[in-house]
């Protein structure tokens, strides 16, 4: 059973586009900024460093402005865990597990269903509906997010374990979303991610434990890169997403965060010189023409905020 609050206003939905429109403009730059940081970190200690920096800014935050700490509802509360410790250890875990037992197209083909996975969950446990243009529009976006992914090519060796444990990431990825979006309302954003985030910093610290060494050698320039993945590209990006559900469907928000796909490509053209290929750029316009789908012409059930009993 659902409830359906008010629809948000006009100057909400403005502040969530807003919030997206940042949001997308740091993930545009986040898979350059890890190229660099990888160069000195392995992925995983990568990982423990940017989950520990978010953990240090919810913490830093949540504490100099106590009125976001408000009580979390007993029911709320293995939600408000999935959020955080899904969203930072959970998922690099993961994730990064997973990316060393596969090729990089399939990783990212299998990351392509994301929003599709998103837009499902949100369907069957928040009574979101579906039109035809979402569904042509979210197919649209997971096929251009897999050409672009495929066009990045084939290193690495593919397994069995290491797909599923890429597909176990987005699952994951995919069910705090649909989590988030279920009580985003309910909670301070800032607030909402810090709990389950700082468990994720001290289960990332214990696993990176026998490595810290790593971070003792890191030049400026690495630790600035940490800090800002972990700050920017982590804690704010999870920020922006809870506020924007606020006021829009977590379909709505994951599709138009595919964007950041295929501005990464321009900002690793930018950056690193390395420039688009063909299959990039048709896959860039399918994902944006995707998205458009998505957004355009939005169904009553996107006006609404749905809360399960």
């Amino acid at each position: 059973m659902t409830t359906l609050a008010t629809a948000p206003a006009r100057s909400d939905k403005r502040t969530a586009y807003i919030y997206l429109a940042l949001n997308i403009a740091i993930g545009s730059v986040a898979f350059t900024f890890v190229k660099l940081a990888l160069e000195q970190l392995s992925p995983m200690g990568l990982a423990a460093g940017r989950v520990v920096m978010s953990a240090l800014t919810y913490t830093v935050i949540v504490l100099r402005q106590p009125w976001r700490r408000t009580p979390i509802k007993p029911q709320h509360r293995m939600r408000v865990l999935l959020i955080g410790f899904g969203g930072s250890a959970l998922f690099h875990i993961l994730f990064q597990w997973g990316q060393q037992r596969t090729t990089v197209a399939m990783a990212s083909v299998v990351m392509a269903t994301m929003p599709a996975l998103t837009a499902l969950g949100e369907v069957a446990f928040l009574g979101h509906r579906l039109h035809r243009h979402h569904v042509v529009g979210l197919a649209l976006t997971t096929v251009g997010c897999a050409v672009i992914g495929l066009a990045g090519g084939s290193s690495g060796h593919a397994t069995m374990w290491g797909a599923l444990a890429i597909g176990g990431s987005t699952l994951v990825w995919a069910a705090v979303t649909v989590a988030t979006r279920s009580i985003a309302h309910e909670y301070d954003s800032w607030w909402l991610n810090t709990p389950g985030t700082l468990l994720g910093a001290v289960v990332m610290v214990g696993i990176e434990w026998p490595h810290l060494h790593e971070f003792v050698a890191l030049s400026m320039k690495g630790w600035l890169l940490v800090i800002w993945l972990g700050s920017a590209s982590s804690a704010f990006v999870y920020f922006a997403v809870a506020r924007a559900m606020t006021a829009l469907s977590a379909t709505t928000v994951m599709s138009l965060d595919s964007i950041v796909v295929p501005l990464s490509v321009m900002v690793g053209w930018v950056v690193l010189g390395t420039a688009p290929s063909l299959a990039d750029t048709i896959g860039g316009i399918v994902v944006i023409g995707g998205v458009l789908l998505v957004v355009h012409e939005r169904a009553p059930a996107d006006e609404l905020s749905v809360t399960p009993l």
